[in-house]
């Protein structure tokens, strides 16, 4: 049986953490608001949620910085009042 030479084996590589998500999909977007599609269309609509991210001509996102900002703005809603 051969035995590997020192250049042969294979050597750990240094990997660096996968990159958080920049844009939620609409299934995500399900899990991160508990908000139903027709109350986000509606709250779209009046201005009062993110509008989406064209990703292609079916398809939509939204940036994961608009979510976390508005979640934060209805945070400072419920303590101010």
């Amino acid at each position: 049986m051969p035995t590997a030479t020192p250049s042969a084996v294979a050597k750990p590589r240094n990997r660096r953490p996968l990159p958080q998500p920049l844009i939620y999909r609409e299934r995500d977007l399900n899990e991160v608001t508990r908000l139903s599609r027709k109350a986000r269309e509606d709250a779209m609509r009046a201005g009062t949620f993110p509008k989406p991210v064209p990703l292609t001509d079916k398809c939509r996102g939204w940036l994961v910085s608009d979510i976390l900002a508005w979640l934060e703005a209805r945070k400072a809603e419920r303590d101010a009042a």
